[in-house]
């Protein structure tokens, strides 16, 4: 999959340093199940499903997806 860039803030940068310090994973792995762990506890068992199902990039309409996330879902 295509790597996709953004910015950690300062507190997430430094916790996912300390961690990554202290243990075997590594910095993609990491991410990529804090990731997947943050939007499966925004969405309910169905949705999870129906977005694991669609394959192609416009498959289904991601915001009705994101829909579900809220107002604050970036304030974490």
């Amino acid at each position: 999959m295509a790597k996709k860039n953004f910015e950690l803030n300062d507190d997430t940068a430094h916790l996912l340093n300390y961690y990554l310090k202290r243990s075997q994973g590594n910095w993609d792995e990491v991410i990529n199940i804090a990731i997947k762990k943050y939007i499966c506890d925004q969405l309910n068992s169905q949705q999870v499903k129906d977005a694991l199902q669609h394959t192609g990039k416009d498959a289904f309409p991601a915001e009705d997806v994101l829909r579900n996330f809220g107002d604050n879902w970036m304030q974490d």
